[in-house]
């Protein structure tokens, strides 16, 4: 289900949290060269960390998220079709407003990443389009990786350079790194957690047990439980805060004192607090008082540890970079394509008939060549209540024509997320269409906590 300097929050996953640990056994994954090790780039979209990941012979784009016990795949088009093995149907329950989700079951199937293999692995596929974050996201996501990667290998991130190394856990050696820290890993159905402290409002710091999930855009969530000593602070704003296996979730954000990881202090952060319809599927078998997520892990280098149990942090360039919300209060999904005719591309002449009354002569005859391509289409998908783009009569479904100045599909959705998050009192000036009419709208980001 997304501190960042310049991304808008939306995405957020949480998934597939119901299905029993003993169905993995049999993802084991292995380096194939002599090394035992390799370097593997990544994407990284909305602070998510995307990789190719080969399926049976097709290279599909995943997520890689330490929120998630098992392999999933959703949202294939006929060109990434690929061929899946032994279905059986099952049920996913997981975060998010609505019914269990009917998926397949597929086992023994070949996934690679970069040099690492597994030959015996079991994938859950979500049928249709019920679920599916890729219009979210401006390009075609195939699926998520999680545990059944990370349980075999010891993965350093580097956020700032786009790159992980990944080890067999058996020759990792850590070096001496006075600035490091090392955090226990704790694991409840194959899922990270870490002991932080949150500050509420200057009150005594207080010890949560945080799931660490690089699958959420978000920097940090907490479960509301007074008893805990875990509310929500007098400044709070309702929002849509992304999605769940089971549909959209919303929630409270708002922002506190400071997020403790061992010595280190991330102050003023921002939260966000999922309603309680939203908890229903995941709270009645999960201890945790929230969730560390990809706002907070992109400011450190990392390295993930399963079978060691230990997370060790060095702090990066991004650090002390402030902590943002959307200040739009929009939030924008790709929605299709439109046919856009461009410029003239030149001039082209072209020789006509001679002129038969007059012998001699010849006729010339200048055209322009036009040319039309299939170009993006971004749509309203969300309006926060009373921000900026509300108050200015933005709509849910109008289809962005231009964003200050330009051709709306000049951009991608992590430029248009950046552009909503960027500077207070920042002139937005869009050109929409709704229902069939061309408006013009305009506002100025606002920050609201």
């Amino acid at each position: 289900m997304i501190c960042y300097k310049k991304t808008l929050v939306w995405i957020i996953i949480i998934l597939i949290s119901a299905i029993s640990p003993n169905a993995f056994s049999q993802n084991d994954f292995f380096i194939e060269n002599d090394k035992g090790k390799f370097k593997q780039k990544f994407d990284l979209i909305n602070d998510l960390v995307i990789i190719p990941v080969e399926v049976n012979g097709r290279e599909l784009s995943f997520l890689l998220d330490t929120g998630v016990n098992s392999t999933i795949i959703f949202s294939l088009s006929s060109e990434d079709s690929t061929s899946l093995k032994n279905p059986l149907t099952v049920y996913l329950k997981g975060m998010g407003v609505g019914k269990p989700l009917r998926a397949l079951k597929s086992n023994h199937n070949t996934l690679k990443v970069g040099d690492a293999i597994s030959e015996d692995h079991s994938i859950y596929i979500i049928e249709g389009e019920v679920f599916s974050i890729s219009n979210r996201l401006g390009f075609a996501l195939n699926g998520i990786l999680g545990y059944d990667f990370f349980k075999d290998f010891v993965v350093e991130f580097n956020y700032k350079r786009k790159f992980m190394r990944v080890y067999d856990k058996d020759i990792y050696n850590y070096d001496s790194c006075r600035r490091c820290v090392d955090l226990p890993l704790n694991f409840y159905q194959n899922k990270p957690y870490v002991e932080a402290e949150v500050s509420i409002e200057g009150e005594d710091p207080k010890q949560v047990d945080l799931l660490l999930d690089s699958g959420s855009g978000d920097a940090l969530w907490l479960f509301i439980d007074e008893e805990k000593g875990i509310y929500l602070p007098d400044k709070s704003f309702e929002d849509f805060l992304g999605f769940g296996i089971n549909g959209s979730v919303y929630g409270h954000r708002s922002r506190i004192n400071a997020l403790s990881l061992d010595r280190y202090d991330l102050e003023a952060i921002t939260v966000s607090y999922p309603d309680s319809i939203s908890l229903e599927a995941v709270t009645s078998f999960e201890e945790r008082e929230g969730s560390i997520g990809a706002q907070v892990l992109k400011r450190f280098h990392s390295v993930m540890d399963y079978s060691g149990r230990n997370l060790r942090l060095k702090p990066n360039n991004d650090f002390h970079d402030p902590f943002e919300y959307n200040m739009s209060g929009v939030v924008v999904k790709h929605n299709g394509y439109r046919i856009v005719k461009n410029a003239a591309a030149g001039n082209t002449f072209q020789i006509q008939d001679s002129d038969p009354a007059e012998e001699g002569t010849r006729v010339y005859q200048t055209t322009r060549q036009v040319i039309y391509s299939l170009e993006p289409s971004y749509e309203i998908a969300e309006i926060r209540p009373d921000s900026p783009a509300e108050m200015s009569g933005l709509m849910i479904g109008d289809e962005i024509i231009k964003l200050n100045g330009r051709p709306a599909y000049k951009y991608n959705l992590q430029r248009i997320s950046e552009i909503f998050s960027s500077k207070v009192g920042k002139r937005i000036w869009m050109e929409v269409l709704r229902d069939g009419k061309t408006l013009e709208i305009e506002f100025r980001l606002e920050r609201i906590l």
